[in-house]
């Protein structure tokens, strides 16, 4: 996501420095009565990214949350009372804005200025009634159809090493965007695992099969003398593959192949997960393959189409089982 014109602070100079005067004259930390409806929209929004900023948040996070809030300054205005931005404008704006977004957008606009509300009151900058009053609006569930096996092989079939190598990882461990971008060479470990920096900084073990990992040690023997630090993933240019590299070269991978599935490293997420559960593996391991806190995120993941459901309950049948004991 690009940082202009978002680019941090997002109020004004005048706006930053009336707020730092009023710091620095010995005002109480804690804002009270009439001083609440002082604090304005923009120097409110340069103190939450701050704040996040302290905290620890990836920078991809405050970028997110500077998208999202600085649109709202921009809309409201920076020198607008934070408690004078009612819910129906804020409800309106976000009606307008379905005009060119995706619904699932405009949830991702309701969390982070639920975000900057809740925090701004417990900050004591303002009560932020019209921010904190949103509710998340209702998403359709899209179900992501994974590869079928005969697509996945037409790939592989005409993948270059490093194509081959990128492809081979993504399915086998259903690794998101952002976590390939960041992986080093010295992530690969020798026991057949790699070391994975998820979201929240939070690092796991990801296990690696064979076939991938023969994949991925002999891209990176193609690229000649490499260091644990390096990228995993390099450029034709000698730079590292950013996410738009990696999301352009699997969509073109996909239009050679004929592959008529959505080619994007979220299909082969779900194409992991789904694989990973008809093919004998567990709810919970899966959940700490993909990073997953919650078992509700995962079930996201996952669509047994008919035929796995048949096949599933075969195995499983109940009165199947009891059947077969009887007449044991």
């Amino acid at each position: 996501m690009a940082s202009s014109p978002d680019s941090y602070p997002v109020s004004s100079p005048d706006s930053r420095r009336n707020r730092r005067a009023s710091l620095d004259s010995g005002a109480p930390d804690r804002l009270s009565g009439a001083d609440l409806f002082a604090v304005g929209l923009g120097a409110a929004v340069d103190l939450f990214l701050a704040a996040k900023a302290a905290e620890g948040a990836s920078p991809r996070t405050i970028e997110w949350y500077r998208y999202i809030n600085g649109r709202a300054v921009r809309r409201f205005g920076a020198d607008r009372p934070l408690d004078r931005v009612g819910a129906p404008e804020l409800r309106a704006w976000l009606l307008e804005l379905r005009e060119t977004l995706s619904p699932e957008s405009i949830a991702g606009f309701v969390r982070g200025l639920k975000a900057f509300g809740n925090w701004c009151a417990a900050e004591d900058l303002g009560t932020a009634p019209g921010f904190r009053a949103l509710r998340r609006p209702r998403v359709p569930r899209r179900v992501i159809a994974p590869f079928t096996d005969a697509e996945l092989q037409r790939l592989l079939a005409i993948a270059e090493p490093r194509e081959r190598a990128l492809i081979l990882l993504l399915l086998d461990t259903g690794l998101r965007l952002a976590e390939v971008t960041g992986l080093r060479v010295g992530d690969l470990r020798p026991d057949g695992t790699m070391r994975v920096m998820g979201k929240g900084s939070k690092e796991r073990i990801v296990p690696l099969g064979a076939t991938a990992r023969r994949a991925l040690q002999r891209y990176v023997a193609e690229r000649g003398v490499v260091r644990p630090a390096d990228p995993l993933f390099m450029g034709r240019w000698g730079r590292p593959l950013c996410r738009k590299s990696i999301q352009v070269a699997i969509a073109g991978l996909g239009r050679r192949a004929g592959v008529a599935t959505r080619c994007s490293p979220h299909t082969f997420r779900h194409t992991f997960a789904h694989s990973y559960l008809v093919n004998g593996g567990d709810v919970f391991s899966l959940q700490q393959i993909l990073g997953h806190t919650t078992l509700d995120m995962v079930r996201r993941y996952v669509s047994l189409t008919e035929a796995d459901l048949v096949a599933r309950h075969r195995v499983a049948s109940p009165a199947d089982r009891l059947a077969r004991g009887r007449s044991a």
